[in-house]
């Protein structure tokens, strides 16, 4: 039998609660929610659920068989991870039409919980074809290095590099030697054309050939270059990454790159995708990479939403540590890794149709994610999410800060996508103006640097009627790393 209701959060208590702190939390509901009550006469949906949580709770049988049931869809009694739940209103007047309400649902390590940095199983997969000679190949080298010499020595590392071919320069293991393993990445030449599907499987094959289960599985791809003929062969390389549990981070460096393929492989695997404008900031991208990864919680970390009726998601957005669209697969949200010292935030976008008063479940939200430095596995979080329906219109509550801030980011960044796909539609013009009105709007948060970049290709656009590669890359990767809180605001 499947457990549809979280008792205890309905109650407002923790699941280690005594039956004097479930008695009093029982009261205390009752007493502002019974039906009896004038002001609360519009909530007897949610007076049954109390009633029916505590009959559970406070009965010692029914409430032992209730948590073994919780145990056994792996709703642990401590969760290591936290879901909070903010509304941009907890209160909707009835109206004769559609209303639009945001969620914003933030995932951290538990507060409780002691956070340590598990074992890293990483592999390297570079790119050496013959653009990449001088400058970019040498920065290239020198952030390897810095990883060999970042690594603990329980970690494990090895190092592929491809042209139209790949070769396995540092086999999977601890770096027990690490001059030897420099020596090893200073000898790498550049030669060949770009088949990066090469380089994906020789790397993934040594990811799983020590592949542990309580370990960061992750691979990084870094390429300057477009591959040919090997996109579908890529795709499906990180689909098989994803189900063996190893994420992909891709990093395109100068502007003749596959961004989409790029991000797509990112996305189905659970990895990240970057933009390395120059070759001196190799190692800067290496480093905050590593630093990211050595602060991994969880891993396979999705949602799944149960929807009440009448509410239809019209949209689901990762906007903190980074902002992307998120698409459903397989009845889910993929979210992939998460970190210890950042959370996750996603916001949704909901459209309700019109209802009477009363209570209305709005959705009920299932977050699964292993932990691997617990040896947890598919550990389960689950909310119920209500808004109360008033017959009046009450005072209006004003929409918190938190999502303010995140709705003004996720604005900007679906200015680009529009930007883009006008582009694709050859409507220069209205391509032109929504680049300018959207550099207005990074100029009113602090985003100067990006300000300026959609200044100067609404202009390239209005000569030429097109963008540059590097203003195209710089507006699509800029937009998704905004902070989640503008700059004016970012003290509050």
């Amino acid at each position: 039998m499947r457990v549809e209701a979280d008792y205890y959060a309905i109650l407002g208590v923790s699941q280690s609660a005594t039956p004097q702190e479930i008695k009093s939390a029982y009261r205390a509901l009752v007493r502002r929610l019974h039906p009896d009550v004038g002001q609360n006469a519009v909530m007897p949906e949610q007076f049954h659920r109390v009633q029916e949580a505590y009959e559970i709770l406070s009965d010692p049988e029914k409430r032992a068989a209730y948590d073994r049931r919780r145990a056994e869809e792996g709703l642990v009694k401590e969760p290591a991870i936290s879901l909070q739940v903010m509304l941009s209103h907890r209160s909707l007047p009835c109206l004769n039409e559609d209303q639009v309400l945001y969620a914003l649902l933030e995932i951290a390590p538990s507060p409780h919980i002691e956070v340590r940095r598990p074992p890293l199983n990483l592999c390297l997969v570079l790119d050496r074809s013959t653009s990449m000679q001088g400058l970019r190949l040498q920065r290239v080298k020198e952030a390897t290095n810095y990883i060999i010499d970042y690594l603990d020595d329980d970690d494990t590392l090895s190092l592929v590099t491809f042209s139209d071919r790949a070769e396995v320069v540092l086999p999977g293991q601890c770096l027990v030697d690490r001059v030897r393993a420099k020596a090893q990445v200073s000898a790498i030449r550049s030669s060949g054309g770009t088949e990066i599907f090469q380089g994906l499987r020789a790397g993934l094959r040594e990811l799983e050939r020590v592949r542990g289960s309580n370990t960061v599985n992750h691979l990084i791809l870094l390429t300057d270059g477009q591959t040919y003929g090997d996109e579908d062969k890529c795709l499906l390389a990180a689909d098989r990454a994803s189900r063996h549990q190893i994420g992909i981070s891709t990093m395109g460096i100068g502007q003749d790159w596959n961004d989409k393929l790029l991000d797509e492989i990112a996305l189905r695997s659970g990895g990240t995708s970057a933009y390395i404008d120059s070759a001196a900031k190799v190692t800067s991208f290496f480093r905050d990479k590593i630093h990211s990864l050595v602060n991994v919680f969880a891993r396979e970390v999705r949602y799944t939403l149960l929807l009440g009726d009448g509410v239809r998601l019209k949209d689901s957005f990762r906007v903190s540590p980074y902002l992307t669209r998120l698409q459903e697969r397989e009845g889910g949200f993929y979210l992939g890794q998460l970190n210890a010292d950042k959370p996750t935030v996603v916001l949704l976008e909901f459209i309700i149709a019109p209802r009477p008063p009363g209570l209305l479940q709005l959705f009920q939200v299932e977050l699964v994610g292993d932990v691997p430095i617990l040896g947890r596995r598919s550990e389960r979080i689950r909310r119920e999410v209500d808004v109360h329906f008033a017959s009046t219109r009450e005072l209006e509550e004003a929409v918190p800060p938190r999502i303010v801030s995140a709705l003004g980011k996720l604005a900007i960044f679906k200015m680009q996508e529009k930007t883009m796909e006008e582009l694709d539609r050859g409507q220069v013009e209205q391509a032109s103006q929504r680049l300018e009105t959207m550099a207005t709007r990074l100029l009113n948060i602090g985003e100067l640097e990006l300000a300026k970049a959609a200044l100067l290709e609404a202009g390239r656009l209005s000569r030429t009627g097109h963008l540059s590669p590097e203003g195209r890359k710089k507006i699509r990767y800029g937009t998704r790393s905004l902070s989640l809180l503008p700059k004016e605001v970012s003290g509050d």
